[in-house]
């Protein structure tokens, strides 16, 4: 009885969900029997078939196990692509953090090194796909969901501040932030933001970008300037007119006092009108 039940049923089968299964019904028929009055013979082939339908259950479960990519090497290829080229060997501080593939994708073991690559239009910080792909002799590609955090000091407002506040040391800041959620800019020294005027009210905490600050005004329009032309290594200073408003680094017009002469230069820190002639 045991042997032809065995040989009809779980010797056909040769996928393995279907073997085990058959394999737990076999055993749940044999429990309505009496082991006592089994003959020893049959007692025998029992102990016999049932050692060969777990050996190979466990042959099979670590064939197929082995036929298949791990995910675990999918995520491994993945992130070293991502340390030696997307984020900066300088820093140390960079977080990476690797998406799960879906437990029911079964790829082909690929029979050469894994080849992770960073797609058309993805970006290197923040929420972003590297591509992993097999070039064996069974070819496949896939995307992988990666999450880039990479922290910096950056500049940031250390109380609220009103709109037209010229920016002293104990207005700001530094404090690290992850670059993926600055999409505006931002600031990573003290002096980036000194002396500069606010454009609008912020709140305590927030990042400075460019777009906020500009240099306060320096020269106003009629004042009396001092105006540096210079040709060559040879420089000479004049007496002249503002005739516009003007911050640090900005192109205003002026005049020459003596002779009426207009020019236009760049403001310097110095409050001085810097020509070319």
């Amino acid at each position: 009885m045991i042997q032809v039940y065995f040989a009809r049923h779980a010797l056909k089968r040769r996928d393995l969900r279907v073997l085990r299964g058959e394999c737990v019904l076999f055993l749940m028929r044999l429990s309505s029997y009496n082991i006592f009055m089994i003959k020893r013979y049959q007692l025998n082939k029992f102990v016999r078939y049932m050692c060969f339908c777990l050996a190979t259950c466990f042959t099979m479960s670590t064939a197929v196990a082995g036929t298949y990519q791990s995910h675990k090497s999918i995520y491994q290829a993945a992130q070293d692509f991502v340390r030696l080229h997307v984020i900066s060997q300088q820093n140390k501080q960079a977080k990476i953090k690797i998406g799960t593939l879906d437990s029911r994708l079964k790829l082909k073991q690929c029979n050469k090194p894994l080849q992770a690559f960073l797609p058309d239009g993805s970006r290197d910080l923040g929420k972003t796909t590297i591509g992993v792909k097999c070039n064996g002799t069974k070819p496949w590609s896939l995307h992988v969901s990666v999450t880039i955090s990479v922290f910096k000091n950056v500049l940031v407002a250390s109380h609220q501040l009103q709109k037209g506040t010229v920016l002293t040391e104990s207005d700001i800041k530094l404090k690290k932030i992850d670059l993926a959620k600055l999409h505006y800019g931002f600031f990573e020294e003290l002096k980036q933001g000194t002396g500069k005027k606010l454009k609008r009210r912020i709140l305590a905490g927030a990042v400075l970008t460019p777009a906020m600050l500009k240099n306060p005004q320096l020269i106003r329009r009629g004042q009396q300037i001092t105006i540096m032309a210079q040709s060559g290594r040879m420089m000479v200073r004049m007496e002249g007119k503002a005739l516009a408003n003007g911050a640090v680094g900005e192109r205003i017009k002026v005049m020459n006092m003596k002779s009426r002469k207009k020019l236009e230069g760049v403001i310097t820190s110095s409050g001085e009108v810097k020509v070319d002639i």
